[in-house]
């Protein structure tokens, strides 16, 4: 069984040529290291150095391992750092959930940040409702999420992330595309394209405690989940939606925004969360990193 100190005593002969000054190299007594260097070359059941008098030089087997346990202590060092690191949580792979809405933003931020801050830490992404990224995260197969409110403060730690507003995203053909802002009044007994209550419950019920508030009664025509599904029928002409303004910077055909003055604001909002008995060691610096990204919380 070859050793790892062999494999050093050999490397330090091999490059000084003399014992004598390996064994100062390496700090222990010269019979230390020709022991080690017998024991190594017993193993091998090679000859790895010719002798004479008080000079060395190498074997033809000797010029041909010489190489590979070079690249054998090469590698165990790495091996080594590279646990380290990835134990002090500078190196690993933090496994981030995020919703549809998070990608137009926030997940870009991260990544880019985390590129050029965090370079030995690698990202598996999933996307996901809300409920979806909560459920992985208690199953175990998610670290940390960008997701919407509210989650069990029990279970989850969170970083607020930013807060936006909700805009109209109408047909292009709607007659409501020629007023520069809009109310609730104006989604009245309107076709509209509403947030299903299971996969976007957070939206669904902001809207319809703000519809209910301003005795406000759209037609639903439908309920989903995601918002690209959403602005596809408001494409397709079946209604209009009301949905986060982050998506104003998406291209659909024959969708046009709007403003909605609403009282209050009623901002949407999204938050970073993890579970608090996570024990992934990259997990701290990821937060770290995102806490200072998200310092002003939207």
């Amino acid at each position: 069984m070859l050793e790892l100190a062999q494999l050093e005593c050999f490397v330090a002969a091999a490059e000084e040529m003399h014992f004598g000054r390996a064994a100062l190299r390496l700090n222990m007594t010269q019979p230390t290291l020709s022991r080690q260097i017998a024991a190594l070359e017993s193993a091998l059941k090679v000859k790895l150095f010719e002798r004479a008098n008080r000079s060395v030089r190498l074997t033809s087997a000797g010029h041909v391992f010489l190489p590979e346990a070079k690249r054998i202590l090469l590698f165990v060092e790495s091996a080594t750092n590279w646990t380290r690191r990835a134990w002090q949580g500078e190196a690993g792979v933090v496994r981030l959930g995020f919703t549809a809405t998070a990608a137009f933003a926030d997940l870009p931020l991260i990544l880019e940040q985390a590129a050029s801050r965090l370079p030995d830490v690698k990202f598996i992404l999933r996307e996901g409702t809300s409920a979806e990224q909560t459920d992985a995260m208690l199953a175990g197969t998610l670290d940390a999420a960008l997701l919407r409110p509210p989650v069990d403060r029990s279970k989850f730690s969170t970083i607020p992330v930013r807060k936006e507003r909700f805009i109209a995203a109408l047909p292009k053909c709607d007659m409501r595309t020629k007023k520069k802002k809009l109310s609730l009044a104006d989604f009245d007994g309107k076709n509209f394209i509403m947030y299903s209550a299971d996969g976007a419950g957070y939206s669904h019920r902001m809207l319809t405690d703000m519809f209910e508030k301003e005795g406000v009664s759209p037609i639903m025509v439908h309920h989903l989940d995601q918002n690209h599904s959403i602005l596809a029928l408001v494409s397709a002409g079946l209604g209009a939606a009301l949905v986060p303004d982050s998506l104003a910077k998406l291209v659909f055909p024959n969708v046009v925004f709007r403003r909605v003055e609403l009282d209050p604001p009623h901002p949407l909002e999204m938050i970073l969360a993890w579970r608090q008995q996570n024990e992934n060691p990259a997990l701290p610096i990821f937060l770290s990193l995102c806490r200072t990204l998200f310092s002003n919380g939207g």
